[in-house]
């Protein structure tokens, strides 16, 4: 650091400063420089951005490195350290006044790592421009190895320096592939009172066994070290969600119910769990470990909290829905409904057929919609169950009409079917066809709806299956299109007869953005030219139908046209439509 000119202290012909009382006197800036730059610990301040402002001589000595090779470079760019493990104060008194920490230390300028203490001693207030003053002391010979652990010694789990490693690395894998990773952080519950009662020589037993349950809680490709000071951290790389973040911590929880056996009475331990999330809650290993500790810090003994603390609740109210439909889908009579929604021609201007929708007569929150609850079915992997439910409420309504020469019997009714319906031995170990067959033996009034990228992805191994509904009537239509990319010439080769464009699109028929409405043109344009007929969901104004005749689409659904009723309301609704004309003749 450069003198500030003005009051300069005199120096001697070796270039140094004098150092007699008088001109110590009289320059106490001068007396603190002196005892800064020759004190035992390497200093060093950084500015908000991590670079480094100043450094005294020791901390150059530390790294082998020179005043022009650091200052005004960002710290991590120059070395990298692991800094998760408190030092114990009992056996550092003299060091328990700051919170000293033991480091992992590499440098371009030192041949191998070496272990060291370091200590944020950032002055409160901090001087404007500095935000960390940080202080490093070297180990005496004896206390450090020459190269990091692979291993911990104490757990046999991966070192600090190997876990921190893998964190650096993950953090750049995700950032490569936008995906998200997270860190856990573990703690012993009553660790003090554990030590007081049993001694060291137990807890020192205790560690190892509770590093191998946690490890055996976790997938082979999670990483786990342990921090000291009975912690453990945790690293979770993709696929990365709040869900299976809780569930692990759940598994982790649960990995403590067993009693320890170490002797009469055996021991019952808990754990708290924080958790962290990448990006969300951080950008750097730093980040993301401090945060963990911050979630860690609420968490109450046998129990894990989430940084965010809303995560925790969205993840509970979550739960309790997930709970509420395991016991619906156990009893789909009593909570499910199935409603009915108008299909119009747009040439006739008709109701030519119905989309039959699922409803869920939700205890407490009323009557929702299909987006609420089937992507939880499809996580609990029941839409067999739920989907095999509404065929059969359909097959049963439609031969109820049959029977009562209604006029609705002459509708085509289509069913949203999931792709894992065409597996061959879900319907008691029947295919798709024959569960059909059995139910109903005339089907040419049936429509299937199956999403066009799962379609297309499996149409080499379903082909044959698909090939044999059509030939029994059953119309196959390919589901939303223009939700995400789908190989139309691939599905032009199956036996389907019409392409339902999705939500997703309906804004291209009367945006103003050039591209969306080029986007959904060139979709209806490939359709024709497949010969697949062309129904649109989602009408909800005028402008959008009269787009959609514009742009010769053949058919329409959506609640400006007719919305989702139950099956009396629908017979009704048709009987007040003369020739069931929903709209006049374009």
């Amino acid at each position: 650091m450069s003198d500030d000119g003005a009051g300069s202290p005199p120096r001697s012909p070796s270039g140094k400063a004098e150092t007699d009382a008088s001109t110590l006197e009289h320059h106490p800036a001068l007396l603190s420089r002196l005892v800064v730059e020759h004190t035992p610990m390497a200093m060093v301040v950084l500015d908000v951005q991590g670079r480094v402002l100043w450094a005294n001589p020791g901390f150059f000595a530390l790294l082998g490195m020179k005043e022009g090779d650091l200052v005004g470079k960002p710290l991590t760019d120059i070395m990298r350290m692991v800094s998760w493990l408190p030092v114990p104060y009992e056996s550092n008194s003299e060091l328990a006044t700051q919170q000293w920490q033991r480091i992992w230390l590499a440098s371009e300028g030192i041949e191998s790592s070496r272990m060291v203490l370091m200590s944020d001693m950032t002055p409160e207030p901090a001087p404007a421009g500095v935000a960390r003053m940080l202080a490093f002391v070297e180990l005496r010979a004896g206390q450090s190895g020459e190269f990091p652990p692979f291993a911990d010694p104490q757990t046999g789990l991966a070192s600090q320096w190997v876990f921190e490693d893998r964190l650096h690395h993950a953090i750049e894998r995700a950032d490569r592939h936008d995906q998200r990773l997270a860190t856990l952080l573990i703690r012993l519950d009553r660790a003090d009172d554990i030590r007081q009662a049993y001694g060291e020589a137990v807890m020192q037993t205790l560690l190892p066994q509770i590093s191998r349950r946690l490890t055996g809680t976790l997938r082979g490709e999670d990483s786990i070290t342990y921090l000291g000071d009975d912690r453990w951290g945790v690293l979770i790389e993709h696929p990365v969600t709040p869900e299976n973040l809780q569930a692990a911590a759940l598994r982790c929880l649960e990995a403590m119910e067993a009693p320890f056996q170490l002797g009469r009475p055996p021991l019952l331990l808990t754990l708290s769990i924080g958790i962290a999330m990448h990006p969300d809650d951080g950008n750097t290993p730093e980040e993301l470990m401090g945060n963990a500790d911050h979630a860690l810090g609420q968490a109450r003994p046998a129990s894990h909290t989430f940084f965010d603390r809303e995560l925790k609740r969205m993840l509970s109210k979550r739960m309790a829905l997930r709970h509420s439909l395991q016991e619906a889908l156990l009893s789909p009579d009593r909570h499910f409904d199935v409603v009915y929604q108008p299909q119009v021609d747009l040439e006739s201007g008709c109701c030519v057929g119905v989309e039959a929708l699922v409803r869920w007569r939700h205890p407490k929150q009323g009557v929702l919609q299909p987006d609420a609850f089937l992507p939880m079915v499809a996580e609990m992997a029941q839409m067999v169950r739920l989907d095999r439910w509404v065929i059969e409420q359909v097959m049963a309504q439609h031969q109820r009409w049959q029977s009562a020469e209604a006029p609705l019997a002459g509708l085509r009714i289509s069913v949203n079917l999931d792709a894992s319906l065409l597996e061959q031995t879900v319907f008691d170990d029947r295919p798709l066809d024959r569960f059909l067959r059995q139910m109903s033996g005339e089907l040419s009034w049936l429509s299937l709806e199956i999403d066009g990228q799962v379609l297309s992805k499996q149409a080499d191994v379903h082909s044959l299956l698909l090939r044999r509904l059509s030939r029994m009537g059953v119309r196959l239509v390919v589901d939303n299109l223009g939700s995400a990319p789908v190989d139309l010439i691939r599905l032009a080769v199956l036996p389907v007869s019409q392409g339902k464009i999705g939500r997703e699109m309906v804004h291209g028929l009367t945006d103003s953005s050039p591209f969306a409405r080029q986007a959904f043109s060139a979709l209806s344009q490939c359709l024709k030219a497949l010969q697949l007929e062309s129904i649109v969901v989602g009408v909800e104004t005028v402008e959008q139908l009269t787009a959609a005749r514009e742009k010769g689409l053949d058919q329409v659904q959506g609640n400006l046209l007719g919305t989702p009723m139950a099956a009396s309301e629908l017979a009704t609704w048709l009987e007040d439509l003369p020739g069931r004309q929903v709209l006049s003749e374009s």
